[in-house]
């Protein structure tokens, strides 16, 4: 007798799954300060007891956002893409620059969600900005381990030299200058060989 597997449905969303998912399209596309409470829960589809049930405050909710972000776009997306567009340690710290070039290019490019979120959060004991340089510091890691898995004789100062000319090249982008990062590309070259690393 043959058994039929059943289709597997998806599985419905949760409220903090709602809530959470909306306030992050929201925030990419308007900022922190811009969006209030009462448009996140009205496009979630949400009461607002239950934000609140979930995100105790705004800022525990911008937390989660930043801590999401950085899974889906750090972890989920740029680490990815870089593996697959080179396969040394070297060439993929190359690669950031057209991984961002590409996103830069992209009609939903709206800055970086970390950048905009430190400029308007300046108390330096905010949650909200410590989960951004949080975030920034996981970005930071990342071309670290690749610049010492290439035998840079100081990854630290390469990782940070690299992520400053991509954090520049997303605010030239948002100023219309989208080509930033592929003209920042050779520089970075130029700092490789500067740490004895051919690419």
């Amino acid at each position: 007798m043959k058994v039929e597997k059943q289709r597997q449905r998806p599985r419905p969303r949760g409220g903090r799954e709602r809530v959470l998912e909306t306030a992050y399209l929201l925030f990419k596309r308007n900022g922190l300060q811009a969006v209030g409470v009462d448009r996140i829960v009205a496009e979630a589809g949400v009461a607002k007891t239950t934000l609140y049930r979930h995100f105790p405050s705004k800022d525990d909710l911008a937390v989660a956002v930043l801590e999401h972000h950085g899974d889906a776009w750090t972890h989920g997306w740029l680490q990815a893409e870089i593996e697959r567009r080179a396969t040394t340690p070297a060439s993929r710290i190359l690669a950031l620059f057209d991984a961002y070039n590409e996103w830069f290019h992209s009609d939903d490019y709206r800055g970086c969600l970390l950048l905009n979120s430190l400029q308007e959060t300046r108390d330096p004991a905010s949650p909200v900005r410590a989960a951004s340089q949080a975030a920034l510091s996981d970005i930071r890691a990342l071309i670290r381990d690749l610049g010492q898995a290439a035998g840079a004789r100081d990854p630290e100062r390469l990782a940070f030299e690299i992520q400053t000319l991509l954090m520049g090249s997303v605010v030239a982008a948002v100023n219309g200058h989208t080509n930033a990062a592929a003209r920042m590309r050779p520089i970075a070259r130029l700092l490789l060989e500067h740490e004895n690393i051919a690419a």
